[in-house]
Parts: structure tokens; sequence; C-alpha cells
């Protein structure tokens, strides 16, 4: 603003040395252009001191409060009278009046100590320690209308960053399809002739030898199909409080899961071979599991490791039931070393071991989630 602001300085008669240092402020904001007026320059109103300070406040553009112990004290005071605590009493009430205005109202001190008694109404506001000359000089731009930085004008909004492309790779040795037509049911351990072999039992024998021939087609002309399958056993422990240790279905912890899948790493290095960087890859896959139930006694799995760490290699066969409608007996299953798919690597992990980026954490989750 270019006309001369009017400030009303409000404040304590404290002792004389108080006094001056509010006289020698109003003197210089004057020298410097803001019409301040304290009650000093006046010797006896002739309206009377009451009229002139409500005057005063009322039609001043701002009302500098200058806080300390006495002024605080006064204006939490219940007296009525003369002097500060008439005038901290309009203060105050204008304070709560003019909620609107509290721009009006602006607090400050000459001493770090009296921060404390700024009064309530203008402890959400800014204020200005007088002692430092850089306080005072934003005080005096406040009263111009000035601040020490000008406004910018608003520029274009910056366009949404583009987002990173990610190429999908379907890695996947499970046909869901089929897979859940040949309704897998559980796992039988055999001996191949050169090496053990783990069966995979399914309830239609037709369709999961459908899988097999599947399975033989893609990986034909490779020695081991561990290029795209693995097979992982997931075994105790699992994780603590884990639903599994409370399941009948799981006979209670009592047992292992084996998990069929992509090899993953392979997955992703084909990926990287066509192309793919891998911050661009979103890789997806699926796979199946099955449960276990491993009761004291049962040593077929550790049989078949056995075998398995003397041959070097195992196979994964079908296998079914001639006649389903009679149990699983050894004489009625039936299984066919034809579809037999070569296999190297096996990964035993026990369950409490499993990270949050491992496929097989999906074997840990309860069927409701």
């Amino acid at each position: 603003m270019d006309n001369n602001p009017r400030v009303f300085i409000s404040y304590a008669h404290k002792n004389q040395a108080y006094e001056d240092k509010v006289l020698k402020l109003a003197n210089r904001l004057r020298s410097e252009g803001i019409d301040a007026m304290i009650d000093q320059y006046e010797e006896a109103p002739f309206e009377g001191w009451p009229r002139w300070m409500e005057y005063q406040i009322t039609e001043s553009e701002f009302v500098l409060v200058l806080c300390e112990e006495t002024y605080n004290r006064k204006l939490y005071s219940d007296k009525k009278g003369k002097g500060v605590v008439w005038e901290a009493n309009i203060v105050y009430q204008m304070l709560y009046d003019s909620a609107a205005e509290t721009n009006k109202f602006i607090a400050a001190f000459f001493d770090d100590d009296d921060q404390q008694y700024i009064p309530t109404p203008l402890k959400p506001y800014t204020y200005y320690n007088l002692s430092d000359e850089r306080q005072y000089e934003r005080l005096y731009w406040r009263f111009r209308g000035v601040t020490n930085s000008k406004k910018p004008p608003l520029g274009e909004l910056k366009p949404l960053p583009e987002k990173k492309r990610k190429t999908m790779f379907f890695s996947s040795p499970i046909n869901l399809e089929k897979w859940n037509a040949a309704k897998w049911r559980g796992t039988v351990y055999l001996w191949g002739g050169d090496a053990p072999a783990i069966g995979i039992f399914f309830a239609n024998y037709s369709a999961g030898k459908e899988i097999f021939k599947e399975w033989k087609k893609k990986y034909k002309g490779m020695e081991y199909a561990d290029t795209f399958l693995k097979i992982d056993y997931i075994v105790p422990p699992f994780p603590k409080a884990c639903w599994i240790y409370e399941s009948y279905d799981r006979n209670y912890g009592k047992g292992y899961f084996l998990h069929i899948g992509a090899n993953i790493d392979e997955s992703i290095r084909r990926a990287n071979d066509s192309g793919i960087e891998m911050q661009e890859l979103f890789l997806t896959t699926v796979s199946r599991y099955q449960w276990m139930d491993e009761n004291n006694g049962s040593g077929n799995r550790e049989q078949f490791w056995d075998m398995y760490n003397k041959a070097g290699k195992y196979y994964l066969v079908p296998v079914g039931l001639k006649n389903p409608s009679v149990g699983a007996t050894i004489d009625n299953m039936q299984f066919d070393f034809e579809y037999a798919i070569p296999m190297k690597q096996i990964t035993v992990t026990a369950g409490s071991k499993i990270t949050e980026e491992n496929p097989c954490k999906v074997v840990l989750m309860s069927p409701e989630e």
C-alpha cells in the first residue's frame, strides 16, 4: 500500500525503561512512514481515555499488541478500570468478536522470554521479536502490505509422467483346462528302471495322460525338462501359527506339499533372450500343488530321495486307477513310462523359510484367502 498505514500500539506501563522502548519503537515507525500511535503522544484526550483508546483500536488498520507478563496479567484480569485493563479488555473482546479480522491484531515482544505471554487468540498467528532487526523489517513490510517474496504468475501444469510400459511374458507348464479335467488327487513313488519316479495320481487318468503327451511334445529332444518345469517340496516346519497346523485336511501339519510350476529363472532368461529387459518384464505363471499326509513310520519320500540321490535323476509319470470304483491298491493302479518326463532337480524348502517372492508361497495361503 502507498498510503501511511495507521497502527495503534497496545502495551502495559510496566516501568520507565519499558515505556522508553515503546516510545522509541513508535518514533521509528513514524519516521519510516507508519502512522504509529501510542498513549504517550497524548496528555489528556478531551473525550477521555476509554473512548480515546476504543477509537484508536477501532479506526487503526493494525493493532500491535506488545506482549509481556504485565500486559498478559491485566488482559485476563477481572478488574475493571482505567489504563491498560480497559484497553486490554477492548482488545480481547474484539479478538473474539472479529475472528475473521485477526490480521488486524499482531503480537510482538522485545524479549524471547515474553513469547509465552502471547494472548491465546493470537497464538496461532505470526508474531515478531522486535529485538531481531530482520523480524522488525518483516513487520514493517507487513504494515506496508508487501511480502518479502513476490508471488510469481502461475505456470502451466506439468504433464503426467509417462508410465513405463511392461511386457507381459507368460510362462507355465500348466494347461489349466487339462489339469482341471484330469483332477490331480495325490502322489505315489515308483521305480522306473534306472531312476525313481514321482507318480502324479489323476482321478481322470485319460485326461492326465493328455497333460504328459503335451509335455513330451514340448520337451522333445531335451535330456531333462528342468528348463521349463520345476518341482518343489515344501516341508515342515511351517510358519508359527500357520493355519496348516490347525487343519484336519492337512493332517495338522504332518505332511508336505508337492508344487509343480515353471522354472522362473529360466523363464526370465528366455524373456531376456527375446528382447524384453528385466525392468520391462511382467512375468505371469500358473502352478499346481498337492498336499501329502506323512505320518510316523511313513518312509516313502525318504526312500525315493535316497534312490534319487544315487541315480542323479528321476521321472514324472501319470498314474491312475484301472477301475475307479475300486480302491487305490497296487494291483488297481495303472501308469505308463511311455509318457515319463525326465527331471534332474528337486528343491526342498521348509515352509518357514519361503520368501514373499517365491511362487511356492501360494501353498501357505489358507483356502479362504
